[in-house]
């Protein structure tokens, strides 16, 4: 018979904070899984992955298997713990875990469950930062995460050998190690984030109208999840390149794609401080600052031919120079989406 289960239910279940009561009714339902096994696409792969491993565990830890010899009464009280309800379905669970874990990921086309004790064998570990500042945390693949205030991530003590996933609750910034094999992927309660090796900030507290993935070096893939493509089939997918920003609306479940509020400077060595421009063309300029930023800066050359300008980059950050140039030569500009363009008729 097919059971139900409250989404908030299964979320506090994965943050370990379900009463016994509460945890039986997940068990009872992940069993209930075996004979509707198409239930677990609402399931994110990720979040599939820590429910097995906490339900093993748990089961693990309440078996208790009985001495060689002669049991004393103590023993046998211990033995006899496996014949309770609870113990037996926990125990029938962790079977239903491994033999539907291996049909699932077979028929979606995703990891297969060869080896069922190595797979479970990998812990997961969760870092909570409850403090008022950034906590760092390294991962086993050199990957450096500062989390952020009321934030936590839950990942595995080791990767896989085809990709590296983590669950993400609140705001952290990635610093990813490069692995072509491997990419990394981040679930929040609404999207999926997808990387081989870069740099990115990513907002998603939960119950927040707003989830947010901005990138300072790369290209980060956006997604919603598998739950939310479970229930619009239609889904979006928006690539992000360094200084884009993309704001994901909960409500109204649309993607708004724009530049960051402080662009950074992308190069490592940058060259946008090597010239004094003293009577440089403004067209010149303007590539420069493309370059330095990686972003898309439309202009007409022809009307800017004989605009000159003598000025030197100090500290002001993109936009202030862009505004600092427009000023300079009479003309305007415009933010649209991913792109700054400049209006002018011209220099006399």
């Amino acid at each position: 018979m097919k059971r139900e289960i409250l989404p908030d239910l299964l979320k506090k279940y994965l943050r370990g904070e379900t009463t016994p009561e509460e945890s039986a009714i997940v068990d009872a339902w992940y069993l209930s899984l075996q004979e509707n096994p198409d239930d677990v696409s609402l399931l994110d792969p990720l979040e599939l992955d820590f429910v097995q491993n906490k339900i093993l565990d748990r089961v693990k830890s309440q078996i208790e298997l009985p001495v060689r010899g002669t049991p004393s009464r103590t023993d046998r009280s211990k033995y006899t713990l496996l014949k309770t309800p609870f113990k037996l379905a926990a125990a029938i669970t962790a079977i239903a875990v491994i033999g539907l874990g291996a049909i699932l990921f077979n028929q979606k086309g995703l990891p297969s469950l060869q080896n069922p004790t190595r797979y479970f064998s990998n812990s997961v570990k969760t870092t909570v930062n409850n403090t008022e500042g950034v906590r760092r945390v390294m991962l086993q693949d050199g990957t450096v995460i500062t989390l952020k205030p009321k934030s936590s991530i839950e990942y595995p003590e080791k990767f896989t050998d085809h990709d590296r996933k983590i669950l993400l609750k609140g705001e952290a910034f990635f610093d990813v190690t490069k692995d072509k094999d491997r990419p990394f992927i981040i679930s929040t309660s609404e999207l999926t984030v997808k990387v081989l090796g870069t740099s990115f900030n990513v907002m998603a507290y939960e119950g927040a109208k707003e989830i947010s993935v901005a990138v300072k070096t790369g290209k980060v893939s956006v997604a919603k999840s598998r739950r939310e493509v479970a229930k619009t089939p239609a889904t979006e997918e928006v690539i992000l390149t360094p200084n884009q920003e993309v704001i994901y609306n909960t409500a109204k479940e649309y993607f708004s794609k724009k530049l960051v509020s402080q662009p950074q400077i992308i190069l490592d060595k940058p060259t946008l401080f090597e010239t004094q421009y003293d009577g440089a063309p403004v067209v010149k300029i303007l590539s420069v600052l493309e370059e330095n930023y990686g972003i898309d800066i439309q202009y007409d050359e022809d009307a800017l031919a004989n605009c000159i300008l003598t000025t030197s980059m100090a500290e002001e950050g993109l936009y202030e120079r862009i505004q600092i140039i427009c000023k300079a030569i009479g003309a305007t500009y415009e933010i649209k989406d991913t792109q700054i363009t400049i209006m002018s008729t011209g220099c006399q």
